[in-house]
């Protein structure tokens, strides 16, 4: 049940409660959504080395308004957040992840290219893989996963 977002806070012991308090009032999941969101483009821009004035020209935008937008103050559209993935040559993707549910994401690219080979392998261009479970390499505790 969401407590309305202008009610105080009740009285609290812990940060620990002060948080659960937080985490139930909607505005506080608007803004961590805008925090990640910004985050990740910022992780792309600087994976594909591509600078503010780059996306402003991709975006055909000022380069302030590409400032403004990674403030993290923006109130993002979803029609802005489709073209700016584009613009960093990305899909926009958006998911409900139920409230008991720990989601995961991670990218799979390349399923359907075959490597290209000049040479039959030898034994020598092999390496021996470790399989493991996704939660030992993302290394956080199994519990139930929203698909």
């Amino acid at each position: 049940m969401q407590v309305p977002d202008k009610k105080a806070f009740d009285p609290f012991d812990s940060f620990e409660g002060f948080f659960d308090q937080v985490e139930k009032r909607s505005d506080y999941w608007v803004e961590l959504a805008k925090l990640e969101f910004t985050r990740e483009i910022q992780l792309k821009m600087a994976a594909d080395e591509v600078s503010k004035s780059e996306l402003a020209s991709r975006l055909e935008v000022r380069p302030g308004m590409v400032t403004r937008l990674l403030s993290g103050r923006n109130n993002f559209e979803l029609s802005t957040m489709a073209r700016i993935a584009t613009a960093l040559n990305c899909r926009f993707r958006s998911h409900l992840e139920p409230l008991d549910a720990k989601a995961v994401w991670f990218d799979v690219c390349c399923l359907n290219q075959q490597p290209e080979v000049d040479e039959s392998p030898t034994a020598g261009q092999f390496r021996e893989v470790e399989f493991r479970p996704v939660s030992a390499i993302l290394n956080y505790e199994a519990g139930p996963l929203a698909a």
